[in-house]
């Protein structure tokens, strides 16, 4: 597995990032079902355009999606890491920390204030690979998805 995250690029990895995500949602026991929410997933390259939001992805061996990432600038300094994923078969590799590490860097060289993040309140090895990377929990809130899925709300300020 490389453990360099690269541009996700439609001919190549295709809908690799939506089944990622619904192997892991399945993994947990979570619903997952095609929405306006999870559009990212289906169509990267049309929510991170390049210019406002970016997305990476993880190879496997045979140069399938493993673990992806989406960057996005809200404006006003403040940067939104999304859909931090890895397949279980890829953790505890340094895939997770190489994806926030990307993610990181990204948001500093454009001028970050300040990083955010949302993550499921069950996702608690992300939970202590995001405080391990220096982010604090700062809230909780019922996410703006169709199952209204509880999330703790992380942060990251660059000084």
């Amino acid at each position: 597995m490389t453990i360099t995250p690269i541009p996700y690029d439609r001919a190549r990895h295709g809908d690799g990032p939506w089944r990622l995500v619904a192997a892991v949602f399945e993994e947990y026991g979570f619903p997952f079902a095609e929405s306006d929410y999870d559009a990212d997933l289906l169509h990267p390259e049309q929510h991170y355009d390049g210019v406002s939001g970016w997305f990476r992805v993880l190879e496997g061996p045979a140069g399938d999606v493993v673990g992806c990432v989406g960057l996005t600038d809200n404006g006003g300094g403040t940067f939104e890491l999304h859909r931090l994923y890895v397949l279980a078969t890829a953790r505890k590799s340094g895939a997770g920390s190489a994806l926030s590490r990307w993610v990181i860097d990204e948001a500093r060289t454009r001028g970050a204030q300040r990083l955010v993040l949302f993550s499921d309140v069950h996702f608690e090895d992300a939970h202590r690979l995001y405080r391990r990377l220096g982010f604090r929990c700062t809230r909780f809130r019922y996410a703006p998805d169709p199952f209204q899925s509880r999330e703790w709300g992380f942060e990251m300020a660059f000084g």
